[in-house]
């Protein structure tokens, strides 16, 4: 069984062609619709950024792993769709895996990513129960090290647990204080 770490993220970042925008919506509902009827479909998410240009679009999707993504990314039927959307909007690709995705979003439509002090306050809130948590199971473990290496010793525990466990699950128990 696979777990959540094992997910893979996909983002496509475009900008509609002006006078497109008609286009492109209807575009993007049928490319997600072809995505959820893919295994390992996790969700879809569309950004529409507060400010600067009113015409980019961020879309994200997540899958189960980096095989069930690459399968949906590869079928015909996506490549198709990809093809099309040329003719409303330029597109630019990343694939994520670990600490931008720490703040996984809801399977919902376009939405504003939470305001940056929500981030901060849930990021900070998850490295203090990590400090907590690691000062009480290893106390003066570290002690004896140089302070060089007893640093990057915590920094490797604060940031696996934050990436691997506190950050998934926080996201996940407060998507709706984050995503109202």
């Amino acid at each position: 069984m696979e777990s959540h770490t094992d997910e893979a993220t996909f983002v496509v970042s475009r900008r509609i062609k002006p006078g497109h925008e008609r286009e492109y919506e209807d575009w993007l509902r049928r490319i997600t619709a072809v995505a959820r009827g893919f295994p390992g479909f996790k969700g879809a998410t569309t950004l529409v950024p507060n400010e600067g240009d009113p015409y980019v679009r961020y879309n994200i999707w997540r899958f189960e792993n980096k095989a069930t993504l690459n399968a949906w990314k590869k079928s015909p039927s996506r490549l198709n769709l990809v093809e099309e959307v040329e003719n409303y909007a330029s597109q630019y690709y990343a694939e994520a895996t670990g600490m931008e995705t720490w703040f996984a979003l809801p399977n919902v439509g376009a939405i504003v990513a939470p305001p940056k002090w929500k981030m901060a306050l849930v990021t900070i809130s998850g490295a203090y129960i990590v400090n907590l948590i690691d000062n009480l199971i290893f106390g003066g473990y570290f002690d004896p090290f140089p302070l060089w290496a007893s640093s990057f010793l915590y920094i490797v525990v604060l940031v696996t647990l934050l990436t691997y466990l506190v950050m998934p699950y926080m996201s996940r128990l407060l998507r709706s204080w984050l995503y109202p």
